[in-house]
């Protein structure tokens, strides 16, 4: 990430508070869709998918950063080998992070968040809001690519930064898992805390070696009707925090 500015008056601001340690409940709201369904894992049908979460404190304060992020989803895979890779160190190897150095059929998708910066358990009204871009690539084999960028026109700093995204298995349940970076969640003794995230997977399908059309996100069908969503937010403490979402018919 590159900052080329931080509002100095909202560092003052929250290095001068005498910062008292309260008890804090966080709200976690889940959602997302899956554009097809059926499927089987001899054969499988190629969609896409949205996702998007809600952080909140019903008291009103800024709730802590999260540190690693799993969103799983059931009864689907990802073919990371089907498309050109982008991983998220070629990204970062530049002096200003930027996707254009990405190979052309790379990008998988794309999305927006919205964040408070300020200090955690502190009132909202005393943290300064930001909007930014997200960016999502295919990293190559088992990896995703998830890029976060910021303008100074909507946020107080700049973002620019790629973070590497594994792709996982846990029994029916496929997905995505990654750590936040430490200076995406901290800058100046400042806390930065995504309350909203959003993102849409596009539907992509391309031939393999042996000729045959293939997705590279594929619904391979559940043990029951319906579909699953967990995603599991872990906080910098080390505690886990799992949401659970039923996304309909299967």
């Amino acid at each position: 990430m590159r900052i080329t500015r931080v509002l100095a008056a909202t560092a003052l601001a929250v290095l001068g508070m005498a910062v008292i340690a309260t008890a804090q409940t966080t709200t976690y709201d889940v959602g997302g869709t899956v554009s097809v369904h059926g499927g089987s894992k001899k054969k499988p049908k190629p969609g896409g998918l949205t996702f998007s979460f809600t952080v909140s404190d019903p008291s009103g304060n800024q709730t802590p950063p999260v540190q690693t992020y799993s969103i799983m989803y059931e009864g689907g895979r990802l073919n990371t080998d089907l498309i050109p890779g982008c991983s998220a160190a070629k990204i970062n190897a530049l002096a200003t992070p930027d996707t254009d150095v990405c190979p052309a059929g790379s990008k998988i998708g794309s999305g927006s968040l919205t964040a408070l910066i300020g200090s955690a358990g502190q009132p909202v009204s005393t943290a300064s809001s930001c909007k930014g871009s997200l960016a999502l690539f295919n990293g190559g084999k088992g990896h995703a690519t998830l890029f976060v960028s910021s303008e100074l026109a909507t946020c107080p700093v700049a973002l620019r930064q790629a973070i590497d995204m594994k792709y996982v298995t846990k029994g029916d349940f496929a997905g995505l898992e990654f750590t936040v970076p430490e200076m995406l969640r901290h800058q100046v003794m400042l806390d930065i805390t995504v309350t909203h995230a959003d993102a849409r997977l596009s539907t992509i399908v391309k031939k393999n070696k042996k000729g045959e059309k293939v997705g590279y996100i594929e619904s391979t069908g559940c043990k029951d009707a319906n579909r699953d969503m967990t995603v599991t937010f872990t906080d910098e403490q080390g505690a886990s925090f799992p949401a659970t979402k039923t996304l309909g018919k299967c």
